[in-house]
């Protein structure tokens, strides 16, 4: 099938849809697409959009309607499973791949939602893979929320408002009002949640779990909004709709509401009463309602009585949830006050192995060492006792197969790690390796040429410029004593124009054109007399320094850079063959352990559950994809340090060639501009009264920067 126009879930790239699997080009993500989804393309992509905008409950109004309408596929029921925990797709900074953000918190994990759970039923293999190492990543993130939430003091109120208004990118008038509430409710006493204030010291990412734990504490929230639009604001919005979904379960929950203008308010406040904001004293009255609300007393609900059956239940789904905690209370209660009861035990032992009872036929373990299984066996009667030893014996059968098969598959992968680089993937990493080597060893040629004819030119042409002014102050030619300059300029030229040559080697033409320019301007200052002689010295040092400026850091003139450019480019896209080649070995080594799997059950006639695990395979995996990331620790730099759009990313790395090459291109101005006060102070000397405090300080201004040059190149 092809599908052109449905959009990567993950960056919102265009995909080329040919297979029910697709990666995206621009993000590498893969994409599972069904049958349905060339039926929906505007509708998916509008819901992808409305996701990657955070507006999670209306793109998970889309899903709804297309699982209404059609048989479920599990690329739906897994995109409307990201709606409801928030997931938002963000680009990794050092990676660059896309990772699933968690904007919204739940209490129960994403491995027992339905819709994963029908997802993944639904999904092949392939798929299944995606789905999973998707869903755990998320399910780790929300666990370390749950974690940071519940160590949060429980809230009293949580204020809602806008922060800043999308047009103006200024801060709403709510934010003044919200505080004027928050310090007006601080001060009677009660814990509230004021974003501005509790967040304050908390990074952006971090925000989320301590939004989740103020929503779930908090009895009262209130709704600021001096506008109709600030009510329907993404964030605004998520958090009173999450707030509105707590007080369907929690009917001690109290929402409040602060606006202009009532009609303006969302349909879903159409039945709640609203603080009017125009009103006299309309904060205080509010805190005064707040106050009201909280204080007064709250009616117990009552407590029932489980019985040992409903118990029983409640641990069940504590336990589908992965709550192993509440699961743990639950089930010690339940044993406690039925001792005898073979069920209680076996639970408590399915939740030390973290699984629950529709889980239980795929574990590897050996039940039969286990105080709890041997009291269930004890207390248990007729066909449950019958289930519990099959079970039991099940799963020590998986156990005993999955470590024949990791045997199998250990010596299986010590035979493919070491024929891998005879293989055709390993040759052509090779090929790409010996290419980037070679690349990179061009590189260092021409920042070496760069680096090094820029700094001895440097210093040629600097040591030249100042022997010619010292040895005419000496000799004071200025006050008329010296007719010829001929046997100053012989002595000084060739020093001077050994560095021009130097300094533009990086360019016959330029080299030729400013050495027989400064050739021309030496000779031209032989004959002429008092100060016109040092105007042409000067003329020479001011086109030199002006025609290397405006050429060294060219990329199109300067040879040495472009040859550096180009040896670059070849880097980066071989990096980037490198890295899926990397990636298709990996791919192959995976195909060869599932077919080594597929096999090994054939041969055995067996269908026990096993798992690709074993140890040696995974650290022969890990070598592999490591080649890349490796070779891109060790060659990336060589694209940073010749390619504009990436060289601020190893900007600390190469700082000192950087900063090195600024300093050597600012030798020149700098000798030149020494010079020129020397010229003025010669000229100057009117009454020949002989001072010249400029020509010391221009000599002390040029030995200075020979020694800072020197220094320079000892660093680069």
């Amino acid at each position: 099938m092809e599908i052109e126009a449905l959009n990567c879930r993950c960056c919102g790239g265009v995909l080329k849809v040919k297979s029910s699997l697709c990666e995206c080009e621009y993000c590498g993500a893969t994409n599972f697409i069904s049958d349905i989804a060339s039926k929906y393309v505007n509708q998916l992509n509008r819901a992808n959009k409305l996701r990657q905008e955070r507006e999670f409950d209306n793109a998970a109004r889309i899903y709804d309607n297309i699982l209404q309408e059609n048989a479920p596929t599990a690329d739906i029921l897994w995109l409307r499973t990201l709606c409801e925990y928030g997931i938002e797709y963000v680009p990794d900074p050092v990676t660059d791949k896309y990772i699933p953000t968690l904007h919204r918190v739940n209490d129960q994990s994403i491995l027992a939602y339905h819709s994963y759970i029908d997802a993944l039923a639904l999904a092949d293999e392939e798929q299944k893979e995606t789905l999973k190492n998707e869903a755990e990543y998320i399910n780790n993130v929300q666990t370390e929320y749950l974690n940071i939430a519940a160590n949060e003091q429980p809230y009293d109120v949580f204020i809602c408002y806008k922060e800043t208004d999308e047009d103006t990118g200024e801060k709403t008038e709510d934010v003044e009002l919200a505080e004027r509430l928050y310090g007006d409710l601080t001060l009677r006493g009660f814990k509230v949640f004021f974003a501005k204030e509790t967040l304050k010291t908390k990074l952006s990412i971090d925000y989320e779990p301590y939004i989740f734990a103020a929503l779930k504490s908090a009895r009262a929230m209130v709704v600021l909004g001096t506008k109709a639009e600030y009510f329907m604001s993404v964030w605004v919005k998520n958090e009173w709709g999450r707030f509105l979904k707590l007080m369907q379960e929690d009917s001690s929950k109290q929402m409040f509401f602060a606006c202009d203008d009532p009609e303006e308010l969302p349909r879903a406040f159409a039945t709640k009463q609203a603080q009017l904001l125009g009103e006299e004293n309309a904060l205080r009255n509010l805190a005064n309602n707040i106050e009201k609300f909280l204080l007064k007393e709250v009616t117990p609900r009552t407590i029932p009585d489980f019985g040992r059956d409903s118990l029983y239940i409640k641990a069940v789904n504590y336990l589908r949830a992965r709550d192993f905690t509440n699961a743990d209370m639950v089930i010690e209660k339940l044993i406690f006050e039925n001792p005898e009861y073979a069920p209680g035990y076996w639970l408590r032992m399915l939740s030390s192995y973290k699984t629950n009872p529709s889980n239980v036929e795929h574990m590897q373990v050996d039940m039969f060492s286990k105080r709890d299984y041997r009291m269930a066996v004890k207390y248990a009667e007729g066909k449950i006792k019958e289930d519990y030893i099959k079970t039991a014996e099940l799963c020590k059968n998986n156990l005993e197969e999955q470590e024949k098969f990791d045997k199998v598959l250990e010596a299986k992968t010590v035979n493919y790690i070491n024929s891998f680089e005879n293989t055709p993937t390993g040759q052509k990493k090779n090929e790409i390796m010996e290419r980037i080597v070679r690349n990179a060893s061009t590189v260092d040629i021409y920042n070496d040429k760069i680096r090094l004819s820029g700094a001895i030119g440097a210093v040629f042409f600097v040591v030249g410029n100042i022997l010619y002014f010292l040895l005419s102050t000496i000799t004071g030619f200025s006050r008329g004593y010296v007719d010829n300059l001929l046997w100053l300029t012989l002595l000084t030229a060739p020093v001077i124009l050994m560095g021009v040559a130097l300094l533009f080697s990086y360019n016959l033409v330029a080299d030729l054109i400013v050495t027989a320019l400064v050739s021309l301007f030496l000779i031209l200052s032989v004959f002429t007399r008092s100060s016109e002689h040092v105007f042409m010295h000067i003329l020479a040092i001011v086109v030199t320094v002006a025609v290397y400026i405006f050429t060294s850091q060219s990329h199109t003139i300067n040879k040495f850079r472009i040859k550096r450019v180009k040896a670059s480019l070849e880097i980066e896209k071989d990096l980037k063959e490198l890295r899926t080649t990397v990636e298709n070995a990996g791919d192959d080594m995976n195909k060869f352990a599932a077919k080594i799997l597929k096999e090994y059950k054939e041969k055995n006639n067996i269908s026990t559950v096993l798992e690709i695990k074993e140890k040696n395979y995974l650290k022969g995996l890990k070598k592999i994809k490591n080649i890349y990331e490796q070779a891109k620790k060790d060659y990336l730099k060589y694209v940073g340090v010749s390619i504009p759009a990436v060289r601020a990313s190893y900007q600390k790395s190469e700082s000192g060639l950087s900063i090195g090459s600024m300093a050597l291109s600012m030798v020149p101005p700098i000798s030149a501009f020494s010079c020129i006060l020397a010229i003025i102070d010669l000229a100057s000397d009117k009454y020949k009264e002989h001072r010249h405090f400029l020509s010391i300080l221009s000599l002390v201004i040029n030995l200075g920067t020979i020694l800072v040059l020197l220094f320079i190149i000892s660093k680069l």
